[in-house]
C-alpha cells in the first residue's frame, strides 16, 4: 500500500480551539500528522501540517473535509515523499534596530553560500526603541567552508548595522 503525502496550510485570525478542531478532522479521516508548525503573528494564527494517508485523495477532497473550519486553507499534494535535507545545522540570531532589508540581506548571503534555511522567525520587541530580532536554523552541506560563509555573514551584519551570533547545533542520540 502506498503512502500519500500532503502539505496543508491554514491562516485565520486567532481563535481558541482552532488546532483541536483542525486535528480532529485529520484524525476522523485517518490522516497521520507527520510534521507541523504553528505560530501567532500579530493576531493572525497560521498552521502548516505535513500529513500522510494510505488513500490517494485529490486536493479538493481534502479541502472539502475542512469546510466547517473557519480558515483560509491550501492543500499541496506531493508525487513522492518530500526529501529531508541533511547537513550540519547552525543557529543564527540577528539583532538590530528595526528597518527594512534585514531579512533580505542575511538570507541573500545564506543563499549565495549555499546554506539551506530550515527555520526562520522574526520579532520586534522593545518600547520606544524597537529591536528587530531574527532567529534562523540553517543547514550546510559540510564544514569545509564554514569560516568563509560565517565571515561573509558577519560582514553583511556589520554593513546593515546589526549584531549576529552563529552557533553550530550539536545533535545527540537519545
Amino acid at each position: 500500500m502506498d503512502t500519500h503525502y500532503y502539505a496543508l496550510s491554514f491562516v485565520n485570525t486567532d481563535s481558541k480551539g482552532i488546532v483541536a478542531d483542525t486535528t480532529k478532522v485529520l484524525f476522523d479521516n485517518g490522516f497521520n500528522l507527520a510534521d507541523s508548525s504553528s505560530t501567532l503573528l500579530q493576531g493572525v494564527f497560521s498552521m502548516i501540517f505535513i500529513i500522510t494517508n494510505d488513500k490517494d485523495y485529490k486536493e479538493q477532497e481534502i479541502k472539502d473535509m475542512f469546510k466547517n473550519i473557519r480558515s483560509h486553507m491550501e492543500v499541496f499534494k506531493f508525487d513522492k515523499k518530500p526529501e529531508i535535507k541533511e547537513g550540519i545545522h547552525y543557529s543564527i540570531s540577528v539583532y538590530g534596530a528595526d528597518k527594512a532589508g534585514i531579512v533580505h540581506a542575511i538570507t541573500k548571503e545564506l543563499a549565495k553560500n549555499n546554506l539551506n534555511i530550515i527555520d526562520l522567525q522574526t520579532k520586534i520587541t522593545g518600547g520606544s526603541q524597537k529591536v528587530y530580532i531574527m532567529m534562523l536554523e540553517v543547514a550546510a552541506d559540510n564544514e569545509n567552508n564554514e569560516n568563509i560563509w560565517q565571515e561573509a555573514l558577519k560582514k553583511t551584519a556589520k554593513e546593515i548595522n546589526t549584531q549576529i551570533n552563529i552557533k553550530k547545533i550539536e545533535f545527540y542520540e537519545l
